[in-house]
């Protein structure tokens, strides 16, 4: 599997808005505009420093940590899918509207999404498959 980049890191944080400041003022994060309608819907804030990209939740029950998120290309779902069957790891699909998303655990059970914004392929591909 080919991994092109990092996408993003969840960050479980007590107040978005505190949070948002913080990392603007302290790392240069700035709002990414084009992913606000996730958080209008309840979704995270997505903030973005050039290529790095932080998506803010409001903690709930979340113990603190992280979960990896890797960009791919709508293909490699051809090959995860079958990896994480073979091996029996639980997964779930999940179709954000502008990108597809595979979420599993590794076996220290941290949380790894692999995501793909070529949306209209890799949802072709994910039905095929799931």
């Amino acid at each position: 599997m080919k991994i092109t980049k990092i996408d993003h890191i969840h960050v479980y944080v007590e107040d978005i808005t505190q949070a948002e400041i913080w990392y603007h003022e302290v790392l240069g994060f700035s709002r990414d505009e084009t992913q606000y309608f996730w958080f209008e819907q309840g979704g995270p804030l997505v903030i973005r420093n050039h290529g790095a990209s932080l998506s803010l939740f409001l903690r709930k029950s979340q113990h603190p940590g992280h979960t990896m998120a890797f960009g791919v290309e709508a293909p490699v779902f051809l090959g995860l899918i079958p990896i994480l069957n073979r091996h029996n790891i639980p997964f779930t699909v999940c179709d954000h509207e502008v990108s597809m998303s595979v979420y599993f655990s590794d076996l220290s059970h941290n949380k790894i999404e692999v995501t793909s914004y070529d949306y209209l392929p890799a949802k072709q591909i994910l039905g095929s498959l799931v």
